[in-house]
Formats: C-alpha cells, structure tokens, sequence
C-alpha cells in the first residue's frame, strides 16, 4: 500500500447534517484502513429494511474484495454482521493528529525557519528571521523564551541567503543539557539549557554556513554539515573538547551535502548526498568518523534526499526533495535497509520533503513535504502537507495540509506522540494524537506476543461477524 492516494475521506458515519463525523471516529485525513461509503446510504446503516450500500473502498484490502462491487444487496437479517465487518476498519484508523495550540510568532511572522527539536517537553525552533531559536513549553503550549546570539537573516544583493544566515540544524545533547546549534557564519553555537544562552562558539573553519547535525552518542561527536563550501564538508566535534577534531570532505557532490544520522548499530555516520557526479539522482555515504574518510556509498532511487532519519530494523527514511519532481518527475519519499541498500517501500504521492524525524513509541515516520505538488509533476499546483507514514508497514497512515514557506521543519515528542510544525501565516502549531493502535510504548507497534495488535483486531471482529452471520441464517 504504498502508492496510496491521499485524499479527503468520508466518515463512515456522518453527523445529523451529513457532514463527515471526524469527531467520533477520529479518522482526520487518514488514508489508511476504512472503506468509503456514501453519506445517503450511510444514514440508513442500522435500518433493517436497507438493503443497498454503495460503497468506494480504497486501502482496505480484504473490504476491497469483499465490497467490490458498485452495488449490491444483502440480507436484512445480515446487517448487524455487515456493521461488525466494517467496525474494526473504523477501529483500525492507526493514526489521527488534530490540532491543539497556536504559539504566536513573536515578535513577526517568520518566513525564515530551520529545524526543530523536542526535548523533555521543551520545543526548540530555529527562526531565521527573529533571529533566535523559540523554547516552547509543549503541554500549555507557551512561549516561555528566545535564545539570541545568532547572526539572523543575510541579505545578498538585496535578497536573504541561506548560505550565510542563522541559526540552522540544531539537536539537544541530553546527558550535557546543551543545545547545538549550526550558525550562519560558519559556526556551532553551544546552549547551556540551564538557563537557555550561548556559552560558547565553535568555529568549524567555513565561511559559510553550519548547517545540519548529528551526534555520535558512543564517542561523543558532533557531525555538521557545510553544505555550502566550495567542497562541501562536514566537521567532526568533540563535545568534551568543543573543539574540530577533523573534516570529511565530498568532492563528487554538485549540490552539497544534506542531513547527517548516526547509526547506533554499526556506529558509522550516513550523510545525505542529493545529488553527485556517479549517483545524480542522489546518495547516502557512510563515514567513518575516527578515520574521516567515506567508507561506503548507498545510491538513491532518483530521490535526492534532504532529510534522513533511522527507523527500525536499519530503516532509514529518504525524504526525497523537489529536485526529484523538477529532475525526473517522481514524486515519493523511500525506505532503504541500509545493510542492503535496497529499497523496501516507496511511498508515492509525498515528495519535495526536507526534514524527516521518527517517533519510536509510535513506531511512526514524519515527513515535511512542504514542496510536494497536487499531482506529483513540477506543473503540478503547490500542495504542502506533512505526511505520516507507518514505519512497520510502509504505509501512509495521515497526511495534514501545511505550508511552503516554513512548514519544511518538523518535531515529535516520543514520549507523548505530540507532533509540531510551524506555519508561516499562523505561528507555531502543536497537534496531539488522538487514536493510535500503536502508541503503547512498543516500537514495532506489538503486543507481548509479538503478533501486530491492529492484525489481532481484525481476526477478532472477523470472527465475531462470521459467527453472528451463521447464527442469522
């Protein structure tokens, strides 16, 4: 299922004035795990001398081929069965977000951002254009302080420029209580978070700017990116020292460098490449960060990824950037098994992505597609969502309309599933999830006896409806 079409639902059960009763089954615009069936049969679920339901199932698997066709009459004494066949699909709507909080921009409407992280409850922001990054408290969903010491938004013959503005990537080192934060004058400024100020600037030897981060929890290493250099590099950094123990230079790259991630199984660092000499349509390098050197190259599926993010089982997430749309006209974002370097699910219909985070707890993959298009093509009219994908499945589970202005940044809390995303028009929007079979506790989204919770519902109302059919006839 993972060239689903992604496109607004209707509930299985609409409210007095037939509108989609979102509220109930808390589907939101999930794409995933319903059948659509159409409001005017729909009123008559439970009238026992309704006997035609027209019905438009799309992502339902068995219902597909259970429902298929355009219309079809069944039994009144069926119906209870017909309705406990259909609960378990409303059961099953994994996910749905909806919105809680508006955090105000302050003091402007930003139209500069970069990324974003979650610590402890605590949101960070970095915001080009105040000239700060934003501490939110997630759970009042309040502005609590800024911290300053960047270099803001650079003009360059009257227009901004990333390449020398700030603050950029940034990540939380939680056993430090420090926040590191790339800058645009080539620098990494360091965050006590104590009392939410720079105490120190590390300068990675670029002219440029300091982008992207990674953290090498083992050996304590920071890896970030200047994407921007004449050779495109990333500096490696002792967070003990605050000092640049040595550089990896990428001088097959003709597009710089992009998100680094950290693999704590083979303890290597995999740098997003969009786009090279050998591997135009994009690739992941492996680097070693003790020898400073490229040890292994992974080509992309005409993806020329931005973000990156490891998930389960050696999965790293490819948020496949605009460049795929304008340069090949495919429009998806990847899984690859990085043992293998092969592909293990494309998601088609979500592309122009940037950053990219994973929520384990909800074993869920979160993708900023704010340069995707209506229908995949570069002709193809703006439609900017943030796109939520199963990471055990491969499958898209939700997608929420956004922006393309700073909705290219994205956060999730693990430990309560709260999801963020700045817009440009409204400020800083915290969404909640309100119904997940996976949000337990366990990664791989199973119970204690490893079988797929959502699998084990279904096997449950499928029998429970099989039964009240027998007892029917």
């Amino acid at each position: 299922m993972s060239d689903i079409e992604s496109s607004p639902p209707v509930g299985l059960f609409p409210d007095d004035e037939g509108r989609q009763s979102e509220s109930m089954l808390g589907i939101g615009s999930s794409p995933r795990h319903y059948c659509r069936i159409s409001a005017a049969d729909n009123r008559d679920l439970f009238n026992p001398t309704t006997t035609n339901y027209k019905q438009d199932c799309f992502s339902c698997g068995f219902f597909s081929s259970l429902l298929r066709d355009d219309s079809f009459s069944i039994p009144s004494t069926m119906k209870p069965s017909l309705f406990l066949l259909l609960l378990p699909v409303a059961v099953l709507a994994d996910v749905s977000y909806r919105r809680r909080n508006i955090v105000p921009w302050e003091p402007k409407n930003a139209t500069s951002v970069d990324q974003s992280v979650i610590n402890h409850g605590t949101y960070y922001l970095s915001d080009r254009t105040n000239n700060v990054v934003h501490v939110v408290d997630i759970a009042s969903g309040t502005l609590t302080t800024d911290i300053k010491g960047f270099v803001g938004v650079n003009l360059v013959n009257g227009k901004p420029d990333n390449a020398v503005s700030g603050p950029n990537g940034l990540l939380v080192i939680p056993d430090r209580n420090e926040l590191y934060v790339g800058d645009g004058d080539g620098t990494v400024k360091v965050v006590d978070l104590r009392n939410n100020t720079v105490v120190a600037s590390i300068h990675t030897g670029s002219v440029t700017r300091a982008d992207e981060l990674a953290y090498d929890a083992k050996r304590q290493l920071i890896a970030v990116t200047n994407p921007e250099e004449t050779t495109a590099k990333i500096a490696i950094i002792s967070v003990a020292d605050r000092k640049v123990l040595g550089n990896v230079t990428f001088p097959n790259a003709t597009n710089g460098v992009e998100q680094p991630a950290w693999n704590t199984i083979d303890g290597y660092i995999y740098v997003s490449v969009p786009e090279t000499t050998a591997n135009p349509g994009g690739e992941i390098d492996v680097v070693d960060p003790e020898q400073f050197e490229i040890i292994k190259v992974l080509p992309e599926p005409e993806c020329n990824s931005h973000g990156i993010v490891f998930g389960p089982n050696q999965q790293l997430l490819l948020g496949c950037s605009q460049d795929s749309i304008l340069t090949y006209g495919t429009a998806h974002v990847a899984i690859m098994d990085i043992r293998t370097g092969n592909i293990t699910s494309t998601i088609n219909g979500v592309a122009g992505a940037d950053q990219v985070v994973y929520d384990p707890t909800a074993n869920l993959y979160y993708v900023s597609a704010y340069q995707n298009t209506a229908n995949g093509t570069k002709q193809g009219m703006p439609d900017p969502i943030l796109a939520i994908i199963d990471a055990a499945t491969g499958d898209l589970v939700q997608t929420i309309p956004t922006d393309n202005v700073t909705a290219h940044s994205v956060a999730v809390d693990p430990k309560t599933n709260t999801l963020v995303v700045p817009l440009a028009n409204i400020g800083i929007t915290i969404f909640d999830l309100i119904d997940s079979t996976n949000s337990t506790g366990s990664p791989t989204g199973t119970d204690s006896s490893g079988a797929p919770r959502t699998e084990l519902l279904l096997l449950l109302y499928i029998a429970v409806a099989t039964f009240t059919a027998i007892m029917n006839f």
